[in-house]
C-alpha cells in the first residue's frame, strides 16, 4: 500500500482528518484531502474538501473538488462544486462544474490560461507573514 516508488507517492493524498483543526497555510506538490478544518490558504496540485469539512482561506490548485464549506477565493484550472458545497468567495477557473443544490455566493471568472501549481522559487516573496509560515505537506 505504501511504496517508496515516486510514482505511487504522487497518487497518495495528504489527508487532514476529521477532528483535526489546522490554523496556518498548507503547501503541497501533491494532492490534499480535507476532512477537518483549515483556517489558512491551501496551495496544492489537487484539493478535495469533503462534506462536513471547511476551509477558511484561499484555495490555489490545478483541480479543486468542493463538497464542504469554503470561505475564500478558489483559483483552479478545474473546479467542481458538489451538491453539498457551500462556497462564499470568488471562483477563478478554466473549467467549472456546479451540481444542483450547491451554494455559491461570489463571482465566477474564467482564467485566460491554465495555471501550473508548484513550489515557490527560492527568494520569491510570499503573501504570508513570518507568523503565518506555511506547513509543507508531501
Amino acid at each position: 500500500m505504501f511504496s517508496k516508488d515516486s510514482k505511487d507517492k504522487d497518487r497518495v493524498p495528504s489527508i487532514i482528518s476529521f477532528g483535526l483543526h489546522i490554523v496556518g497555510n498548507l503547501v503541497s506538490e501533491g494532492d490534499v484531502q480535507v476532512d477537518g478544518i483549515i483556517e489558512g490558504d491551501v496551495n496544492a496540485r489537487s484539493v478535495t474538501v469533503s462534506e462536513g469539512a471547511a476551509i477558511k482561506g484561499q484555495i490555489r490548485a490545478e483541480s479543486a473538488c468542493v463538497r464542504g464549506t469554503v470561505e475564500g477565493e478558489i483559483s483552479a484550472n478545474r473546479v467542481e462544486l458538489g451538491r453539498t458545497a457551500q462556497v462564499a468567495g470568488d471562483i477563478l477557473h478554466v473549467e467549472l462544474s456546479i451540481d444542483v443544490g450547491a451554494f455559491l455566493e461570489g463571482h465566477c471568472r474564467r482564467l485566460a490560461e491554465p495555471q501550473k501549481i508548484g513550489k515557490a522559487k527560492e527568494g520569491e516573496d510570499s503573501a504570508s507573514t513570518s507568523a503565518d509560515k506555511p506547513v509543507i505537506i508531501g
